[in-house]
Order: C-alpha cells, then structure tokens, then sequence
C-alpha cells in the first residue's frame, strides 16, 4: 500500500512540471487552485507559493499544459476533427490582411486584427469583457492580465508584449460578472483554457470567443535588463513606458524614460537578444500559430506587405464562429481580407514553423534520452531528414554559446547600433545557408499519432 501523501497533487505540480524547464508560467495551476496557490513574482519571474496547509485541486495539474496537451483529442473536442495539416493546425480559410481603423492599426504591433476583433465583439454586445494583457501602470516593465469593458481598456492591451505573462492568473476571477467573453492569450494558455472547457470546468464556462498569437519564443525578463545595460540604464525605476513594437510597422523597441530620455530599436535590430535570453520551456513548445483558437493572428512576413508598411496581420479562421465573425466585419467594412493559400502561409512563417514542428521534436527527443522531463503532445513526425538535425546541433551550440555570461557581457558592452546591424547580417547570412536544411520539404514532413491517456 502506498503511504498517504496529503499534498498529492502539488507535489506532481512540482516534479512534473514547476521544478522544470518545462514550466511556461502561464498561471493555470494557481487561477484554478481555488486561492491555494498564488503567484510571487520576482525580477519579471514568476513561481506559485502555497498559502494555505492543503493540496491543491486536482484540476490545477490536469489543467496544465506545460507537460501534457492531447492535441489530437482536443483538436476533435474544439473542431470535431483532426487537421489535414499538422503544420499550421485545422483552419478553415486564411487570409492576409489589416483592420481599417488607422488608429487602431498604427498601434498595434502589425495589422490591428485581434485589437479590432474585440473591439468589434464589445460594441456588437456579443461580449461583456475582453481579457487581454497590458503592461502595468506602476510598474510598465510587467505585464498584467485584465478584462477590458470598454475601448480605452482594449486598446490599452494593443501591441505584442515579449515579455513572460501569466495570463490565465485572470482564471481565480472567472466567472464573474461576465456573461460572455473573448479571451486572448498564446498557444500553451490557449490549450489550457480549451483543457478547462473539456472539464466543463465553472472559470471557463463563458467564454465564447479564443483568439490566438503567433508564437515563435518568449524571453526572459534578463533581455530588457541586458538592454537596458547596453544603453547605460541599471535601474528599472527610471522607466516611464515600454514597448516592445511601437511605430511604424514592423516597429520598434522602445524605453521611455522619466528624465525625457528615449531609447529605440528597430525590431529586427533588436531580435539580438533571442539566443541570450530565450526561456527554456519555448525550446519544447510545438504549436506555433495558436492551432486550438478560433482566430490565430501572426505578422504578414513577406517583402511584398513589408515594402508596403502600415502593418499586415496573417489572420487563420480556424473555427466556423471566428470565419463568421470575420465575415461579419468584413461587410460592416471593419476589415480588409483578402484570402491566401496554405502555401503562401508556409512561405511566410516557414522559419518560425520549422523551428516548432521539426526543431522543438529534436530537442524533446534529445531531452528524452537523457532521462529529462519531456512534454507530451500526442502525435510526432516520422521522416525529419538527417540534415535537420546537424543543424540543430548546431543551433544547439550556438544558443549554449550566446547564454554564457561573459558572451552576454561582450554584448552589453557593443556599441547598440553596430550590435543590432551585425545581427541582422549574421541572421541573413545564416539563414541562406541554412535555408535548404530548414525550410526544405517542409510539407513532406509526416506525423504520426500517439497513444496517450491525458487530455
């Protein structure tokens, strides 16, 4: 007879998941702990702490998708269907595209889509909150989940934050009041949100709309602290407003500092700080485009929308319900779509999807063989060509390399402008000689389905 373990749940929390690399601090385990739990942040990092002397519900772990999402049975619960492609997730039509509100597109991070959506959803009553994430007010370098009821709140969410955001914290308030919401979050709080609706579980039960973020990798709170370094700010007081896309499409990086002074960066300028300061648990994450929302939204990457600026979203309707709410606002001309193929979608984003649906297999295959904690997704693919993974040991190295301290430090101490120029040249560069290996047959690659028992 096995002992009785009156902390049964959260001990499994911890090992499986919070002691890990695996943990994305999403805020599942502590919304849904029933106030057992709550959430202590420090240095933009956050780790739950009991509050009480009881386990925590059994939901908390179940609802989790740090290590378990079935996607293949979710996929059936959300779409009554598996994908025809693993690559990109179920969908029904995608198109490229951009909100007509000039406003509201000049200050979002691409084409204003999911900011106009909510908007469109509030004003139509189709929902009574939106929750959405905004950077805190006394602290602007954090980020906070609330649920806007009017637009100055919505647009107040606008724009990517790259920064860790435990959006689902927003759970220990839910229901509420709210008759019905729109929630927006990323892939692996999506699937947590959509693992709680299979529990038929009371935080989720009004929420009617998901829309979905594209998402490559998530920082870690070191990236802002490093660049503040290079440009000779050590102390996070002295921060007025931040923001990580602001301006003109596809934006900058900017630091508005409460002495008047102003530091900005150009975007790809400041993609720089990804292989010092990508978190670990985005290694592992396989859902790039947010494949269980109704609506995924991600930028248009292509020379042709770039050269025409002004910010253009890639927009995948996904369900019946975001197809008709996008349909909708089509004819109340709220939006310009217009449809694109499956094949202009893999053009765009062929590096970001690579990076999920062939590197991030690598690396949980890698992790497995040395007896590490490995997430669980349901299905695999079969054929990943020999030459993908010399460039993942590779990639592997070059990202040990950029994490060393005194790597960071040489970094820091480059001029910004010379840093942000030479990364831009060694990322094209990398990616012509790699582009054969990494983006090739992308659609010959094969997935199989895996038996697995949790949701």
């Amino acid at each position: 007879m096995r002992p009785y373990n009156k902390f049964m749940y959260w001990d499994k929390l911890k090992k499986e998941i919070i002691d890990t690399d695996l943990y994305s601090r999403s805020g599942t385990e502590v919304g849904v702990s029933g106030g057992v739990l709550d959430l202590k942040e420090k240095n933009g990092d956050y780790y739950p702490i009991k509050l009480l002397d009881r386990d925590i519900p059994e939901i908390s772990c179940k609802a989790s998708s740090d290590k378990y999402i079935n996607y293949p049975k979710l996929n059936k619960f959300v779409f009554g269907k598996l994908p025809e492609s693993w690559l990109v997730g179920e969908y029904k039509k995608i198109f490229i595209g951009h909100i007509k509100n000039k406003n509201v597109r000049r200050n979002a991070s691409s084409g204003g889509i999911v900011t106009g959506a909510q908007k469109y959803l509030l004003q139509k009553k189709l929902v009574d909150g939106v929750i959405t994430t905004k950077m805190k007010k006394d602290q602007p370098y954090l980020s906070e989940s609330i649920i806007a009821t009017s637009t100055d709140e919505i647009l107040g969410g606008a724009q990517s934050k790259y920064v860790i955001s435990p959006t689902n914290l927003i759970l220990r308030d839910l229901p509420g009041k709210y008759n019905s919401l729109v929630y927006t979050g990323l892939p692996e709080q999506i699937a947590s949100i959509r693992k709680l609706q299979y529990y038929k579980h009371d935080s989720v039960k009004n929420i009617n709309y998901v829309f979905g973020l594209f998402y490559g990798e998530l920082l870690s709170f070191s990236a802002l602290t490093s660049f503040l370094k290079t440009h000779k700010v050590c102390d996070l007081k002295k921060i007025k407003r931040l923001f990580y896309r602001y301006g003109e499409w596809p934006g900058s990086m900017r630091v508005e500092l409460k002495d008047g002074r102003i530091i900005s960066v150009k975007k790809f300028y400041a993609n720089y700080l990804i292989p010092s300061h990508i978190t670990n648990f985005s290694y592992y994450q396989v859902d790039y485009m947010s494949e269980l929302a109704d609506i995924s939204v991600g930028d248009g990457w292509s020379p042709v929308y770039e050269k025409r600026g002004d910010g253009w979203s890639v927009i995948i309707a996904r369900s019946e319900k975001g197809l008709k709410l996008l349909e909708d606002m089509e004819k109340e001309e709220r939006v310009y779509l217009q449809e694109i193929s499956f094949g202009d979608l893999l053009k765009m984003h062929s590096h970001g999807i690579d990076f999920k649906k062939r590197g991030a297999f690598i690396r949980i295959a890698n992790r497995r063989k040395k007896g590490l904690p490995v997430p669980e997704y349901g299905y695999e693919p079969v054929n990943i060509p020999a030459s993908r993974f010399r460039i993942e040991k590779l990639l592997s190295f070059l990202f040990w390399l950029f994490k060393q301290r005194f790597f960071i430090m040489i970094l820091e101490n480059l001029p910004p402008k010379f840093l942000g120029w030479f990364f831009v040249l060694a990322r094209d560069v990398w990616k012509k000689k790699t582009k054969n290996a990494k983006k090739g047959n992308l659609t010959g690659l094969r997935f199989k389905i895996k038996k697995m028992d949790n949701i």
